[in-house]
């Protein structure tokens, strides 16, 4: 995904190709304005005539207008959809890995006060975080498979391993082995944490009682029905009919377009221009919807999934330091009255 600062204007944005719709936009439209060029520069008792039009024709203008209304309304309409997808999806995601994360967290929090044989923790804690790391990995693969058309192939578990993992070898061969040969490679480590869970709770490894560790479960599986809101995104487009009938009124209007509007535009130059920058506009638009309409895969406008899943690493590894298992206390020095801050006039301090 390419980064910028939104607040700010910035003259090189307007020249950047890569993640444009511009190049695109501009070879569709500039072989109609080069006709159109064309068409004005005939003789009037030669190219009307042959083409079959009139440009004192008023009736021609006005259901060309009506065609022009009917085309934006369509594309103005797939690109709020495609918008609305967009942002439903990113949504999903960030909130898939926030619930995962916190489920997580709270599943080592649990152990603090564990009467159970430290080795035992230790190997659920690290256990626990080798397979959220694989779980978020192997499902920001799906999405992206999901996005081409590939969904539930056997090469996801191998793409995978090539975002980075925390210590995937770590994990048995055999299980290993058995996510690359079933095709619902999420739902299978999303159960095997589970499992670990209640195997973990067999053995006392967790200090708190039954309802609150049932929390961890609930956002796990919150975590795992936003996985699936973004699957509904990747794996099911806009329909069919919609797009067909957009694509052959797109289609129409870029062959229509020279013709008509050299019979309202005397200057070649002109005409050219209006030519131009009506299809120009028309298939930016259409261009940009396509863009947002999935933002999962691996097109640099689409979600960085590398940067997702490392950023996921980083949380995770945290919560195994040593510095991380010391709770934060009071210093010595820590103040109990309440007094107002002298550098900052209405913020109080204690």
């Amino acid at each position: 995904m390419i980064q910028y600062e939104g607040a700010k204007f910035h003259p090189r944005l307007l020249l950047q190709i890569r993640g444009s719709v511009v190049p695109f936009s501009c070879m569709v439209a500039l072989p109609g304005a080069l006709l159109a060029v064309v068409l004005k520069l005939l003789p009037a008792d030669i190219g009307w005539p042959l083409l079959g039009l009139d440009d004192k024709d008023t009736v021609t203008g006005v259901a060309w207008s009506s065609v022009i209304s009917l085309l934006g309304f369509i594309i103005v309409f797939r690109t709020s959809q495609a918008y609305s997808r967009f942002w439903e999806g990113t949504a999903s995601m960030y909130r898939m890995q926030g619930e995962w994360f916190n489920a997580t967290s709270s599943l080592v929090a649990f152990c603090k006060l564990s009467k159970a044989d430290k080795r035992d923790t230790f190997i659920f804690q690290h256990t626990l975080v080798r397979l959220v790391s694989l779980l978020n990995a192997v499902v920001l693969m799906d999405l992206s498979h999901s996005a081409t058309g590939n969904q539930g192939s056997v090469s996801t578990s191998v793409r995978a391993f090539e975002l980075e993992l925390i210590d995937a070898e770590g994990i048995d061969r055999q299980s290993l082995l058995m996510i690359n040969e079933v095709t619902e490679k999420a739902e299978l480590i999303f159960h095997w944490i589970m499992q670990l869970i209640v195997e973990s709770d067999n053995r006392k490894i967790f200090s708190v009682a039954p309802p609150i560790l049932s929390r961890a479960f609930q956002e796990l599986a919150s975590g795992m029905l936003r996985y699936h809101d973004a699957r509904k995104i990747a794996a099911v487009p806009l329909p069919f009919p919609y797009v067909q009938c957009m694509e052959l009124l797109l289609l129409f209007h870029l062959i229509a377009t020279p013709f008509l509007t050299c019979m309202w535009v005397k200057s070649a130059f002109w005409a050219a221009v209006v030519s131009f920058m009506q299809v120009f506009f028309l298939w930016s638009l259409n261009s940009i919807a396509t863009e947002l309409e999935n933002p999962f895969g691996e097109d640099v406008n689409d979600l960085p999934a590398r940067e997702l899943q490392l950023e996921m690493n980083k949380r995770l590894l945290m919560l195994l330091r040593p510095q991380t298992n010391r709770t934060a206390r009071l210093s010595p020095i820590a103040s109990f009255e309440e007094q107002e801050h002298e550098d900052r006039p209405g913020c109080m301090i204690l």
